[in-house]
Protein backbone atom coordinates (compact mmCIF):
# COMPACT_ATOMS: atom_id res chain seq x y z
CA UNK A 1 0.00 0.00 0.00
CA UNK A 2 1.85 2.85 -1.45
CA UNK A 3 0.33 6.75 -0.97
CA UNK A 4 3.20 8.67 -2.82
CA UNK A 5 1.96 9.78 -6.07
CA UNK A 6 4.16 9.78 -9.22
CA UNK A 7 5.59 12.58 -10.67
CA UNK A 8 2.64 12.51 -13.75
CA UNK A 9 0.05 12.03 -11.21
CA UNK A 10 0.97 15.37 -9.50
CA UNK A 11 1.42 17.50 -12.51
CA UNK A 12 -2.05 15.78 -13.42
CA UNK A 13 -3.47 17.26 -10.08
CA UNK A 14 -2.01 21.01 -10.53
CA UNK A 15 -3.80 20.49 -14.18
CA UNK A 16 -7.11 19.87 -12.60
CA UNK A 17 -6.56 22.77 -9.88
CA UNK A 18 -6.03 24.99 -13.33
CA UNK A 19 -8.89 23.88 -14.88
CA UNK A 20 -11.09 24.49 -11.79
CA UNK A 21 -9.94 27.69 -11.70
CA UNK A 22 -10.81 29.26 -14.92
CA UNK A 23 -14.26 27.48 -14.52
CA UNK A 24 -14.61 29.33 -11.40
CA UNK A 25 -14.54 32.79 -13.37
CA UNK A 26 -17.63 31.22 -15.41
CA UNK A 27 -19.41 30.24 -11.88
CA UNK A 28 -18.54 33.43 -10.46
CA UNK A 29 -20.58 35.19 -13.40
CA UNK A 30 -23.46 33.36 -13.38
CA UNK A 31 -23.62 32.52 -9.63
CA UNK A 32 -25.92 29.75 -9.44
CA UNK A 33 -28.95 31.58 -8.92
CA UNK A 34 -31.11 29.56 -11.13
CA UNK A 35 -31.34 25.81 -12.61
CA UNK A 36 -29.90 27.09 -15.94
CA UNK A 37 -27.10 28.19 -13.79
CA UNK A 38 -26.26 24.97 -12.09
CA UNK A 39 -26.54 23.24 -15.29
CA UNK A 40 -23.92 25.23 -17.69
CA UNK A 41 -21.63 25.12 -14.95
CA UNK A 42 -22.01 21.09 -14.57
CA UNK A 43 -21.05 21.23 -18.20
CA UNK A 44 -18.59 23.88 -17.75
CA UNK A 45 -16.99 21.59 -15.49
CA UNK A 46 -16.78 18.79 -17.78
CA UNK A 47 -15.53 20.35 -20.83
CA UNK A 48 -12.28 21.22 -18.53
CA UNK A 49 -12.13 17.90 -16.92
CA UNK A 50 -12.77 15.36 -19.75
CA UNK A 51 -9.48 15.94 -21.37
CA UNK A 52 -8.15 15.04 -18.01
CA UNK A 53 -9.33 11.83 -17.69
CA UNK A 54 -11.28 12.01 -15.03
CA UNK A 55 -14.33 10.43 -15.92
CA UNK A 56 -12.89 7.30 -16.72
CA UNK A 57 -13.80 4.41 -14.67
CA UNK A 58 -11.34 2.72 -12.91
CA UNK A 59 -11.66 -0.62 -14.63
CA UNK A 60 -10.73 1.01 -17.76
CA UNK A 61 -6.96 0.35 -18.60
CA UNK A 62 -6.52 4.12 -19.29
CA UNK A 63 -7.98 4.66 -15.93
CA UNK A 64 -5.90 6.86 -13.57
CA UNK A 65 -7.03 4.53 -10.83
CA UNK A 66 -8.97 4.66 -7.79
CA UNK A 67 -6.64 6.29 -5.80
CA UNK A 68 -5.50 9.00 -7.62
CA UNK A 69 -8.88 9.84 -8.86
CA UNK A 70 -9.95 9.91 -5.37
CA UNK A 71 -7.20 12.94 -5.15
CA UNK A 72 -8.81 14.61 -7.94
CA UNK A 73 -11.95 14.19 -6.54
CA UNK A 74 -11.02 15.93 -3.32
CA UNK A 75 -9.70 18.80 -5.22
CA UNK A 76 -13.06 19.16 -7.38
CA UNK A 77 -14.76 19.07 -3.35
CA UNK A 78 -12.69 21.58 -2.21
CA UNK A 79 -12.57 24.00 -5.14
CA UNK A 80 -17.19 23.39 -4.88
CA UNK A 81 -18.54 20.70 -3.08
CA UNK A 82 -22.16 21.18 -4.24
CA UNK A 83 -21.46 21.00 -8.22
CA UNK A 84 -18.69 17.90 -7.23
CA UNK A 85 -21.56 16.22 -6.11
CA UNK A 86 -23.84 17.22 -8.96
CA UNK A 87 -21.15 16.54 -11.43
CA UNK A 88 -20.25 12.97 -10.04
CA UNK A 89 -24.00 11.71 -9.76
CA UNK A 90 -24.93 13.41 -13.15
CA UNK A 91 -21.82 12.63 -15.71
CA UNK A 92 -19.47 9.52 -14.09
CA UNK A 93 -22.34 7.10 -12.02
CA UNK A 94 -25.40 7.74 -14.01
CA UNK A 95 -23.83 7.03 -17.59
CA UNK A 96 -22.29 4.09 -15.80
CA UNK A 97 -25.42 2.69 -15.07
CA UNK A 98 -27.31 3.79 -18.49
CA UNK A 99 -24.72 1.96 -20.26
CA UNK A 100 -26.62 -1.17 -19.64
CA UNK A 101 -29.75 -0.55 -20.92
CA UNK A 102 -30.68 -2.01 -23.98
CA UNK A 103 -31.39 1.58 -25.94
CA UNK A 104 -28.32 3.15 -24.44
CA UNK A 105 -28.62 5.24 -27.66
CA UNK A 106 -30.57 7.12 -26.50
CA UNK A 107 -28.55 8.87 -24.05
CA UNK A 108 -26.40 11.80 -24.88
CA UNK A 109 -22.96 12.16 -23.62
CA UNK A 110 -24.35 16.04 -22.90
CA UNK A 111 -27.07 14.73 -21.46
CA UNK A 112 -27.68 15.18 -16.99
CA UNK A 113 -28.28 12.47 -15.37
CA UNK A 114 -30.19 11.88 -11.96
CA UNK A 115 -30.31 8.72 -9.65
CA UNK A 116 -33.43 8.49 -7.72
CA UNK A 117 -32.90 5.74 -5.77
CA UNK A 118 -33.61 6.99 -2.34
CA UNK A 119 -36.85 6.56 -0.09
CA UNK A 120 -37.49 9.02 3.09
CA UNK A 121 -34.02 10.05 2.82
CA UNK A 122 -32.99 6.40 3.34
CA UNK A 123 -30.85 4.46 0.50
CA UNK A 124 -33.37 2.11 0.26
CA UNK A 125 -32.88 -1.76 0.85
CA UNK A 126 -34.52 -3.40 -2.51
CA UNK A 127 -36.63 -5.54 0.07
CA UNK A 128 -38.50 -2.44 1.40
CA UNK A 129 -39.03 -0.47 -1.63
CA UNK A 130 -42.46 1.30 -1.48
CA UNK A 131 -42.76 2.62 -5.47
CA UNK A 132 -45.00 0.52 -7.34
CA UNK A 133 -44.47 -0.70 -10.87
CA UNK A 134 -46.87 -2.67 -12.38
CA UNK A 135 -46.84 -3.99 -16.35
CA UNK A 136 -49.47 -3.13 -18.81
CA UNK A 137 -48.69 -3.88 -22.64
CA UNK A 138 -45.33 -2.88 -23.42
CA UNK A 139 -44.96 -0.65 -21.19
CA UNK A 140 -44.54 -0.06 -16.88
CA UNK A 141 -46.10 2.27 -14.58
CA UNK A 142 -44.90 3.54 -12.21
CA UNK A 143 -46.20 5.36 -9.33
CA UNK A 144 -44.53 6.78 -5.70
CA UNK A 145 -42.50 8.78 -4.52
CA UNK A 146 -38.53 9.16 -4.41
CA UNK A 147 -36.37 11.41 -1.91
CA UNK A 148 -33.44 13.96 -2.44
CA UNK A 149 -32.62 13.54 -5.78
CA UNK A 150 -29.88 15.37 -6.82
CA UNK A 151 -29.99 16.94 -10.18
CA UNK A 152 -33.93 16.42 -10.35
CA UNK A 153 -34.82 19.62 -11.79
CA UNK A 154 -32.41 19.91 -14.42
CA UNK A 155 -31.90 16.34 -15.52
CA UNK A 156 -32.62 14.73 -19.26
CA UNK A 157 -32.87 11.37 -17.77
CA UNK A 158 -33.72 9.88 -13.91
CA UNK A 159 -33.21 6.02 -13.10
CA UNK A 160 -35.79 4.86 -10.67
CA UNK A 161 -34.71 1.64 -8.52
CA UNK A 162 -37.96 -0.52 -7.65
CA UNK A 163 -38.85 -4.28 -8.14
CA UNK A 164 -40.73 -6.31 -10.59
CA UNK A 165 -41.89 -9.53 -9.88
CA UNK A 166 -39.43 -10.02 -7.31
CA UNK A 167 -36.48 -8.51 -9.56
CA UNK A 168 -34.24 -5.84 -8.60
CA UNK A 169 -35.14 -3.52 -11.86
CA UNK A 170 -33.74 -0.10 -12.40
CA UNK A 171 -36.25 1.79 -14.98
CA UNK A 172 -34.63 5.00 -17.24
CA UNK A 173 -37.71 7.55 -17.19
CA UNK A 174 -37.48 10.41 -19.40
CA UNK A 175 -37.41 13.98 -17.59
CA UNK A 176 -40.21 14.65 -19.92
CA UNK A 177 -42.59 12.13 -19.46
CA UNK A 178 -45.98 12.54 -18.25
CA UNK A 179 -47.18 12.04 -14.61
CA UNK A 180 -43.37 13.49 -13.08
CA UNK A 181 -43.90 16.06 -10.21
CA UNK A 182 -40.62 17.61 -8.61
CA UNK A 183 -40.96 19.46 -5.81
CA UNK A 184 -37.01 21.21 -5.06
CA UNK A 185 -36.09 21.16 -1.20
CA UNK A 186 -36.19 24.68 0.52
CA UNK A 187 -33.30 24.41 2.87
CA UNK A 188 -30.90 26.26 1.05
CA UNK A 189 -28.10 25.40 3.47
CA UNK A 190 -27.46 21.98 2.49
CA UNK A 191 -25.20 21.91 -0.59
CA UNK A 192 -26.85 25.20 -1.88
CA UNK A 193 -25.92 24.90 -5.79
CA UNK A 194 -27.30 21.72 -6.09
CA UNK A 195 -30.03 21.12 -7.65
CA UNK A 196 -31.83 18.62 -5.30
CA UNK A 197 -35.55 17.63 -5.03
CA UNK A 198 -38.52 15.40 -4.10
CA UNK A 199 -39.78 13.53 -7.46
CA UNK A 200 -43.37 11.90 -7.04
CA UNK A 201 -44.34 9.32 -10.02
CA UNK A 202 -47.85 9.21 -10.87
CA UNK A 203 -49.06 6.65 -13.41
CA UNK A 204 -45.98 7.86 -15.16
CA UNK A 205 -45.35 5.38 -18.27
CA UNK A 206 -41.71 3.51 -19.24
CA UNK A 207 -40.97 1.67 -21.89
CA UNK A 208 -40.19 -1.86 -21.80
CA UNK A 209 -36.59 -1.06 -23.17
CA UNK A 210 -35.99 1.34 -20.86
CA UNK A 211 -35.80 -1.12 -18.19
CA UNK A 212 -32.93 -3.24 -16.61
CA UNK A 213 -32.81 -6.33 -14.20
CA UNK A 214 -29.17 -5.98 -12.88
CA UNK A 215 -29.16 -6.07 -8.81
CA UNK A 216 -25.41 -5.90 -8.82
CA UNK A 217 -25.57 -2.73 -10.17
CA UNK A 218 -27.39 -1.36 -6.96
CA UNK A 219 -24.44 -2.13 -4.63
CA UNK A 220 -22.02 -1.09 -7.26
CA UNK A 221 -23.66 2.65 -7.31
CA UNK A 222 -23.90 2.77 -3.83
CA UNK A 223 -19.62 2.15 -3.56
CA UNK A 224 -19.38 4.97 -6.51
CA UNK A 225 -21.53 7.46 -4.13
CA UNK A 226 -20.24 6.43 -0.93
CA UNK A 227 -16.50 7.32 -2.31
CA UNK A 228 -17.73 10.19 -3.60
CA UNK A 229 -18.88 11.27 -0.74
CA UNK A 230 -15.82 10.65 1.32
CA UNK A 231 -14.00 12.73 -1.24
CA UNK A 232 -16.34 15.22 -0.40
CA UNK A 233 -15.88 15.26 2.98
CA UNK A 234 -11.87 15.78 2.74
CA UNK A 235 -12.46 18.62 0.39
CA UNK A 236 -14.97 20.51 3.11
CA UNK A 237 -11.76 19.34 5.69
CA UNK A 238 -9.74 20.88 3.52
CA UNK A 239 -11.77 24.06 3.34
CA UNK A 240 -12.29 24.81 7.04
CA UNK A 241 -8.76 23.88 7.96
CA UNK A 242 -7.42 26.51 5.13
CA UNK A 243 -9.58 29.24 6.25
CA UNK A 244 -9.19 28.75 9.86
CA UNK A 245 -5.48 28.80 9.80
CA UNK A 246 -5.58 31.62 7.56
CA UNK A 247 -7.62 33.84 9.97
CA UNK A 248 -5.54 32.93 12.69
CA UNK A 249 -2.58 34.05 11.54
CA UNK A 250 -3.93 37.73 10.13
CA UNK A 251 -6.24 38.50 13.22
CA UNK A 252 -5.08 39.05 16.84
CA UNK A 253 -6.26 38.92 20.37
CA UNK A 254 -4.48 40.65 23.14
CA UNK A 255 -1.90 42.20 20.92
CA UNK A 256 -0.55 38.79 19.55
CA UNK A 257 -1.94 37.00 17.04
CA UNK A 258 -4.77 34.39 17.55
CA UNK A 259 -2.64 31.68 16.33
CA UNK A 260 -0.11 32.53 19.40
CA UNK A 261 -3.00 31.16 22.30
CA UNK A 262 -2.37 27.84 22.79
CA UNK A 263 -6.00 26.72 23.08
CA UNK A 264 -6.21 27.82 19.87
CA UNK A 265 -2.73 26.00 18.72
CA UNK A 266 -4.09 23.05 20.29
CA UNK A 267 -7.86 23.11 18.33
CA UNK A 268 -6.01 23.43 14.81
CA UNK A 269 -3.14 20.99 16.28
CA UNK A 270 -6.74 18.60 16.78
CA UNK A 271 -8.28 19.38 13.09
CA UNK A 272 -4.93 18.36 11.45
CA UNK A 273 -4.84 15.17 13.44
CA UNK A 274 -8.28 14.31 12.42
CA UNK A 275 -7.67 15.49 8.77
CA UNK A 276 -4.12 13.12 8.71
CA UNK A 277 -6.30 10.47 10.03
CA UNK A 278 -9.16 10.56 7.65
CA UNK A 279 -6.90 10.44 4.57
CA UNK A 280 -5.09 7.54 5.92
CA UNK A 281 -8.63 5.75 6.24
CA UNK A 282 -9.97 7.18 2.71
CA UNK A 283 -6.68 6.02 0.78
CA UNK A 284 -6.71 2.84 1.86
CA UNK A 285 -10.32 2.47 0.67
CA UNK A 286 -9.38 3.51 -2.62
CA UNK A 287 -6.40 1.20 -2.67
CA UNK A 288 -8.72 -1.79 -1.82
CA UNK A 289 -10.87 -0.81 -4.70
CA UNK A 290 -7.69 -0.36 -6.68
CA UNK A 291 -6.97 -4.65 -5.67
CA UNK A 292 -10.30 -5.30 -5.42
CA UNK A 293 -9.18 -6.71 -2.02
CA UNK A 294 -12.17 -9.09 -0.44
CA UNK A 295 -12.48 -5.94 2.40
CA UNK A 296 -13.16 -3.19 0.19
CA UNK A 297 -16.42 -2.47 1.23
CA UNK A 298 -15.79 -2.81 4.87
CA UNK A 299 -13.14 -0.07 4.68
CA UNK A 300 -15.33 1.58 2.69
CA UNK A 301 -17.93 2.02 5.08
CA UNK A 302 -15.10 2.47 7.57
CA UNK A 303 -13.86 5.66 5.45
CA UNK A 304 -17.52 7.19 5.24
CA UNK A 305 -18.51 7.13 9.08
CA UNK A 306 -14.73 8.65 10.09
CA UNK A 307 -14.49 11.37 7.09
CA UNK A 308 -17.83 12.39 7.65
CA UNK A 309 -17.81 12.50 11.00
CA UNK A 310 -14.27 14.31 10.86
CA UNK A 311 -15.87 16.59 8.78
CA UNK A 312 -18.65 17.64 11.56
CA UNK A 313 -15.70 18.16 14.05
CA UNK A 314 -13.50 20.17 11.87
CA UNK A 315 -16.12 22.54 11.15
CA UNK A 316 -17.47 22.81 14.17
CA UNK A 317 -14.05 23.38 15.68
CA UNK A 318 -13.35 26.10 12.61
CA UNK A 319 -16.63 27.82 13.31
CA UNK A 320 -15.34 28.82 17.18
CA UNK A 321 -12.13 30.52 15.65
CA UNK A 322 -13.59 32.22 13.15
CA UNK A 323 -16.36 33.61 15.58
CA UNK A 324 -19.63 35.36 14.30
CA UNK A 325 -18.33 35.76 10.83
CA UNK A 326 -19.26 32.07 10.16
CA UNK A 327 -23.29 33.15 9.87
CA UNK A 328 -22.53 35.62 7.00
CA UNK A 329 -24.30 34.63 3.62
CA UNK A 330 -22.80 31.03 2.36
CA UNK A 331 -19.78 31.51 4.87
CA UNK A 332 -18.02 28.54 3.58
CA UNK A 333 -16.98 27.13 7.06
CA UNK A 334 -20.97 27.24 8.17
CA UNK A 335 -22.07 25.55 4.85
CA UNK A 336 -19.06 22.88 6.01
CA UNK A 337 -21.13 22.35 9.52
CA UNK A 338 -24.79 21.76 7.58
CA UNK A 339 -23.53 19.42 4.61
CA UNK A 340 -21.23 17.58 7.01
CA UNK A 341 -24.39 16.55 8.36
CA UNK A 342 -25.87 15.91 4.96
CA UNK A 343 -22.90 13.14 4.08
CA UNK A 344 -23.36 11.16 7.57
CA UNK A 345 -27.00 10.26 6.31
CA UNK A 346 -26.40 10.27 2.29
CA UNK A 347 -25.26 7.03 0.52
CA UNK A 348 -24.77 4.22 3.43
CA UNK A 349 -25.71 6.30 6.21
CA UNK A 350 -22.61 5.89 9.32
CA UNK A 351 -25.66 4.04 11.68
CA UNK A 352 -26.13 1.42 8.81
CA UNK A 353 -22.67 1.56 7.60
CA UNK A 354 -21.49 0.73 11.41
CA UNK A 355 -23.71 -2.49 11.22
CA UNK A 356 -22.54 -3.54 8.04
CA UNK A 357 -18.65 -2.88 9.90
CA UNK A 358 -19.79 -4.68 12.83
CA UNK A 359 -21.11 -7.87 10.77
CA UNK A 360 -17.82 -8.44 9.20
CA UNK A 361 -16.33 -8.45 12.33
CA UNK A 362 -18.39 -10.36 14.92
Amino acid sequence: MNFTFSDPEKILFQQMASALDKSRNHLEKCACQTEKDIAQALHSYNQCLEPLGYLKHYADPKSIGPVARLEMMRIFARHQPSLFLGHESAFRIFPEIFQHMPDASAFDQNDIGAIAFCEDFVETDPKSMQISIQKKDTHFIISGKKSFVMNAQIASWIAVNGKIDNKTAILFVSSQSAGIDIVPLQNKRIFSELAMANITFTHCSVPINHVIFEASILAQVQLSEDMAYIACALGMIDQCIQTATAFTKKHESEKKPLIAHQAVAFSLAEMVTLKQTAELLAYRAAWMLATDNSEKIVLVNCAKVFCSEAAETIASKSMKILGGQVFENNHVVEQAFHNSKFLQLAGTSTHLARIAIADVSL
